[in-house]
């Protein structure tokens, strides 16, 4: 039970800190579209240096470079697996932007703003299992914003190439290996703690957004909403034992630790990518559903991760 409770303790931290910007909005402090700012903050100074922070503190050791190469592969073919699952999960929705945001919030998962600091908290840092979830994360960016895009909007002429693979984040993780490999940050260690500074406003604000879009929905609307709970037992239930499957595979196959096994749990067991309110505002989506399918998820994935995480330590040991 120590699993159990120390995953559920980690988690309901993370969504507890996302009561202020709740309290502020109803409080009428703040607005909620004064959440844009945040947002962009995070986009472009939290989430880089996330990146970056954590690609400093991969130890390149035997097998790395083939459980890298292993994690973006995996991430690329589940995720694209799941992309087409999810057509036929969603078969009988006959609104084609509700089915299209339905697909992304079972497909995509918010592996960047909670998975990789919920990795921190619970495994350290420096951990290997840190290290596979970032890995997975350059992959979810690339194709969220290919795949992603394409979902919410129905068109596939608005996929932008561009971004996808020139996102801070794919910059972040590119710069922090060059930093890494040619051991800069042992002549200059100031690099490594300026990036830590700006890491944490991740987990913080990533959460108080969260919040802030919370007070615009009415809290009744994520428990009553019958496509929001097949959303969530999708994408906190049946994609997390994928990847887990996938996981002992690779760890049989290629004769690896249980490492690789959690950090696809990790990467593929958080709620619904952040992103999807975002993505339907900017490209004409669903926008009512993205916000109740986000906020559910994430609701729900209190229980699901722990209990999961729970299961897993039943028969793994990292």
């Amino acid at each position: 039970m120590d699993a159990f409770w120390s995953m559920i303790t980690n988690v309901l931290i993370f969504v507890a800190l996302a009561l202020p910007g709740y309290i502020l909005v109803k409080t009428k402090i703040l607005k909620t579209n004064e959440s844009g700012a945040l947002s962009k903050l995070l986009t472009y100074v939290g989430m880089p240096f996330l990146i970056l922070s954590s690609t400093l503190g991969i130890k390149f050791e035997q097998n790395f470079i083939l459980i890298a190469l292993l994690s973006a592969v995996s991430c690329l073919v589940l995720t694209i697996l799941i992309f087409f699952i999810s057509s036929l999960l969603t078969i009988k929705e006959k609104d084609d932007k509700k089915c299209g945001m339905m697909r992304f919030a079972m497909t995509f998962s918010n592996n960047g703003f909670l998975g990789i600091p919920l990795a921190m908290a619970v495994f350290g840092a420096n951990s290997l299992i840190v290290s596979i979830v970032v890995i997975l994360n350059i992959l979810n960016n690339v194709l969220i914003f290919t795949l992603g895009i394409a979902l919410v909007s129905g068109d596939k002429s608005k996929i932008s190439f561009k971004k996808a693979f020139l996102n801070p984040v794919l910059i972040a993780f590119i710069l922090g290996l060059i930093l890494n490999l040619t051991g800069i940050t042992k002549v200059i260690p100031q690099v490594c703690t300026f990036s830590d500074h700006l890491k944490n406003l991740v987990t913080p604000i990533s959460m108080i957004v969260l919040g802030i879009k919370l007070a615009e929905v009415p809290i009744g609307s994520l428990f009553t909403s019958r496509d929001c709970y097949y959303v969530s037992v999708v994408k906190l239930i049946f994609v997390p034992v994928l990847a887990v499957l996938l996981g002992f595979a690779l760890k049989l196959l290629f004769n690896l630790g249980d490492e690789i096994i959690m950090g696809f749990f990790i990467g593929f067991a958080m709620p619904t990518a952040g992103l999807a309110s975002t993505f339907a505002d900017q490209f004409n989506g669903d926008t009512k559903n993205s916000v109740v399918y986000t906020l559910g998820s994430t609701i729900f994935s209190i229980l699901t991760i722990s209990i999961l995480y729970f299961l897993l330590n039943l028969v793994i040991v990292v």
